[in-house]
């Protein structure tokens, strides 16, 4: 817009929006030339010297020297600022562009009351006092209450940002405490050879979870043994001894050990079955996977959590004590779900071998010169599977030729 406006007044200019990459260098170094003007974003702001009667490379000394003294002369630098920004670090740097390096220079802003600092703080109250004051729209804000207004308002702004950032941190640091704890476990299951006593008491916490989920009070009328073993049976497969009448004469204490010991029975042949190697690659497996699921699940989860607690400021409550507190049951529940899956996994997972696909073996008829085919001389050969006819040029998609029926490129053309 700013630019727009100097085209029509007929003034050349340059224009330095961190969109001409090429030319960026060039602009800067001319900007201090007598004469020169350039609008530039906050880009500008910091990490740029401009050399008063602009760059001395590939000019004649004492021509750049006269240029240098002329502005020296008139002034130096002069920032015109269009606007306050909401940090008072921008406008600093903005005004450290002129007057450096002891040259001369001057820096003046130009503020609208409808701007989004002044307006959101106390924009009103500085109307009113410039029409009591009876200020007209051409005249300078250079009265020292107004001024303070403004750096008031940004005062303001800043604390706002700084507090947005500090609570960033505090949220980050609830998410970091249950990351080194995840990751920590996570390094064991990798680590350790041998999980199953973790397995193991896994499964034994999730039929103590199912047993007191139906035994009521502890009171025998109260007690739902087909309730148990239907959820029991979720884990591992029951035997006809488990049963309603072989349980019903138990006491709670008395049916959750007769579950745990079955449970270990079963783990116990089916390692002897499977074999110790391949129990504890399975372990290591269906933990890994488990643990790393539900922490991906986590973090969208604590994401929501951290929207959901700005809400309750709204009860007086601070949202990073309530994101806290709900980070803490999101992850107990995270923990709860990773024993629950794990238990419900261990005993109905396997690992299958994967073997390729037997492939048809492909008859050539070979017949000699002049022999028609069905002749005694015809010849007949199966070709291996790591052959393939010669003669026409098989594209990458079409069927392989071997007839494994798998396509080209996925079979001999890789």
């Amino acid at each position: 817009m700013l630019s727009d406006m100097l085209k029509k007044k007929g003034i050349k200019h340059q224009v330095l929006n961190a969109k001409k990459h090429l030319e960026e260098a060039m602009i800067v170094a001319q900007a201090g030339r007598l004469g020169a003007v350039t609008v530039a974003t906050n880009m500008a702001g910091r990490g740029v010297d401009i050399v008063l009667g602009g760059a001395a490379e590939g000019r004649d000394k004492k021509e750049w020297q006269q240029e240098h003294d002329k502005v020296l002369v008139i002034g130096g630098i002069y920032i015109l600022g269009t606007e306050r920004h909401e940090a008072r670090r921008i406008d600093n740097q903005l005004r450290g562009r002129a007057g450096r390096q002891g040259d001369p220079g001057f820096s003046r802003f130009y503020v609208s009351l409808e701007d989004n600092i002044v307006s959101r703080f106390g924009g009103d109250r500085i109307r009113g006092i410039m029409e009591w004051a009876g200020f007209d729209e051409n005249t300078p804000i250079e009265n020292k209450l107004i001024n303070r207004s403004i750096e008031s308002a940004q005062v303001r702004v800043e604390g706002y940002h700084f507090d947005i950032r500090k609570h960033l941190v505090e949220y980050d640091d609830v998410v970091n405490q249950q990351r080194e704890l995840i990751y920590s476990e996570r390094r064991k299951i990798i680590s350790r050879t041998d999980l199953k006593s973790n397995i193991l008491s896994m499964v034994d916490e999730e039929i103590k979870s199912i047993v007191a989920a139906h035994s009521g009070n502890g009171k025998y009328d109260e007690f739902d043994i087909d309730s148990i073993l239907r959820e029991a049976a979720t884990i591992f497969s029951l035997s006809s001894e488990l049963n309603t009448e072989t349980l019903k004469s138990l006491k709670i204490e008395q049916v959750e050990k007769h579950l745990n010991d079955y449970a270990h029975t079963i783990y116990e042949s089916r390692e002897q079955k499977l074999g110790s190697e391949i129990i504890r690659s399975i372990e290591r497996l269906v933990m890994l996977r488990t643990i790393d699921n539900l922490w991906r699940e986590h973090l969208t989860n604590m994401e929501e959590k951290r929207l959901e607690a700005q809400w309750q400021t709204l009860r007086q409550v601070k949202s990073v004590d309530a994101y806290k507190g709900m980070g803490y049951e999101q992850f107990q529940s995270m923990l709860e779900n990773f024993r629950t899956i794990v238990a419900h996994t261990i005993f109905r997972v396997n690992i299958v071998t994967k073997e390729s696909q037997p492939r048809r073996p492909v008859t050539m008829i070979r017949t000699a010169a002049g022999t028609p085919p069905g002749n005694s001389n015809t010849l007949s050969t199966s070709v291996k599977q790591n052959q393939i006819p010669t003669g026409k040029k098989v594209g990458r998609n079409d069927p392989c030729p071997c007839g494994s029926g798998k396509k080209y490129k996925h079979c001999h053309g890789k």
